[in-house]
């Protein structure tokens, strides 16, 4: 792509109105005084054909501010990279009208001449590419590099790293944080597990303790057996439980005479009552009151009130023979106590109670041994539970550790790769630039983690620590890069050239260098000879200028 004229400028920044250029297709040297409008010169092809600044601005302040001007016009004549050439005028005013060949079009169809804005201005403004963050200069060098496939990748691995790898890699960076994700998981896995096997060891290595015998087995079956002939010849009583004994029945006796039979005899008295009145010759009817003449019916109230009180009379009865049979008992019962009374059976009585004391202690020996068994017996369960866990998590744990080494390997792998692809990409990049080295990445040695970059270095230095002149000279090479991988071929515009010494000639390009020349007028110069002359005049200038200051000082 060439520029071949500026054929008319109105209202453009500091241009004067109808300024116009003709460019040689090789080198053409744009020199001036300062604040002639160089840079000015050199953003018009730009601003005119993406609509933006040198650096990608867009909203730009264009229009020349001291001419009250309302609107915008640059139009000029380039040739496309098939040769062809074509006029394309931009007017901005209120709104922006862009016409190519005579006819209006959108700039969405001038796109197709520079194809993407960041990679046309990386080659056609050498110090557009520094000016981006390494983050963005990444993706556009990634944009321009020749891709290279994943069975292409996959090819640069030895085949046991391709083994351990299992296939192509369709994104690496994914790929890479799958692993990384994994090892962050596995090693909490390991870290649980471990925690686990060193609490099975502890319960393993505990010391279990020799089970208890009771030997008094015999001595307690003997005590039980004198106890129950003791107890027998006793009658299995004691003074106190006899006692209380005779106390019940009496409160039953008492209950019965006193309350249940008492009752059953005013009910028993009440129901003879009513058949007595039967038998006078006014029977009267206990209901309503009334005379009852009627035979029969007299009758069968005679016969009713009878076997009310049959029934009475034999509720009485068995609460007599239930009297009787409590009297009866109560009667062995103090018979009894009055013999647990006497000497002999309270020697009886004290030998049982010491008998029983000493089977009371026994019987708390031999549950506190039988107590202290099952906690032995608990133990020895629990160790060999331990001791199958145990082994259990130690074969997980292998699992784990031969995940990890795994993950590990593919992890380092998958880097390794990331740098052979780099460096496959370099080879195709390096054939374009001379000093200029890029490199994309970074290795961390503490954990082999590569770490995406962008740096610049020129003969070896880093592009931050290079003079103005390096600096530009790095630009240029980057340009190049740009311009040759992107196919685009666009004019480059090397702005504030003077400081440069052996500016580099980019082959097949068009260049616009830009040179502070004092005293010079706004000028396109293609002959470097003619630069030279320029220089020569403006020195001499400089010099008379000088020697009229100091004579002029002098007198």
């Amino acid at each position: 792509m060439l520029i071949k004229s500026i054929n008319y400028v109105e209202g453009y920044k500091d241009l004067p109105d109808g300024f116009c250029a003709e460019f040689d297709e090789d080198t053409n040297y744009i020199v001036g005084a300062n604040f002639k409008g160089k840079t000015t010169v050199g953003s018009l092809f730009s601003w005119c054909l993406t609509g933006t600044s040198l650096y990608g601005n867009e909203k730009e302040q264009v229009v020349n501010d001291r001419k009250n001007k309302e609107h915008v016009l640059v139009d000029m004549t380039f040739i496309d990279n098939y040769g062809i050439e074509h006029r394309l005028i931009r007017d901005k005013g209120k709104k922006i009208n862009l016409i190519l060949d005579g006819k209006e079009i959108k700039q969405e169809m001038l796109a197709q001449y520079y194809q993407d804005k960041d990679i046309f201005l990386s080659a056609h403004n050498p110090y557009y590419f520094a000016s981006l963050e390494p983050k963005v200069q990444k993706a556009l060098i990634q944009k321009i590099i020749p891709a290279i496939s994943p069975t292409e990748a996959f090819k640069l691995l030895t085949e046991e790293e391709q083994k351990i790898i299992g296939g192509e890699i369709e994104i690496i960076g994914s790929y890479i944080d799958k692993r990384n994700e994994a090892i962050t998981e596995l090693k909490k896995e390991y870290d649980e597990n471990t925690g686990k096997i060193q609490a099975y060891e502890r319960i393993v290595l505990q010391t279990v303790e020799e089970k208890k015998t009771f030997d008094k087995e015999k001595e307690l079956e003997e005590l039980k057996e004198k106890y129950n002939i003791l107890s027998s010849n006793l009658g299995n009583s004691n003074l106190s439980d006899l006692q209380k004994s005779i106390d019940r029945l009496d409160q039953k006796l008492k209950e019965i005479i006193e309350e249940d039979l008492e009752s059953l005899r005013k009910e028993y008295s009440k129901e003879k009552s009513k058949l007595t009145e039967i038998h006078n010759k006014k029977a009267i009817c206990t209901t309503c009151g009334q005379e009852i003449k009627n035979e029969e019916r007299k009758e069968y109230l005679k016969t009713f009130y009878q076997k009310e009180l049959a029934k009475l009379q034999e509720k009485a009865n068995k609460l007599k023979e239930e009297a009787s049979y409590y009297i009866e008992e109560k009667k062995k019962k103090q018979t009894l106590l009055e013999q647990l009374k006497t000497a002999d059976a309270q020697k009886m009585q004290e030998a049982m109670e010491e008998i029983k004391e000493k089977i009371s202690q026994l019987q708390e020996e031999q549950n506190a041994i039988l107590l202290y068994n099952n906690g032995v017996k608990v133990k020895e369960e629990q160790i060999t539970k331990a001791k199958q866990d145990l082994e259990l998590s130690k074969k997980v744990q292998l699992e784990i550790t031969k995940e990890l080494e795994l993950n590990d390997k593919q992890k380092k792998i998958a880097n390794k790769l990331r740098r052979l692809i780099i460096e496959k990409q370099k080879e195709k990049i390096n054939q374009y630039l001379d000093k200029v080295d890029l490199q994309f990445c970074r290795e961390n040695k503490t954990n082999d983690n590569i770490t995406e970059c962008c740096d610049i270095y020129y003969e070896g230095r880093e592009f931050k620590k290079l003079s103005k002149s390096q600096q530009a000279k790095a630009c240029l090479e980057i340009a190049n890069l740009f311009n040759h991988l992107s196919g685009m071929k666009v004019p480059v515009f090397l702005d504030d050239a003077e400081s440069i010494t052996n500016i580099p000639h980019i082959e097949n390009t068009q260049m616009l260098i830009s040179l502070v020349m004092k005293y010079n007028p706004l000028e396109i110069i293609y002959d470097y000879s003619e630069v030279l002359e320029r220089k020569k005049k403006s020195i001499e200038k400089e010099y008379k200028e000088k020697d009229e200051f100091i004579l002029l000082k002098a007198a």
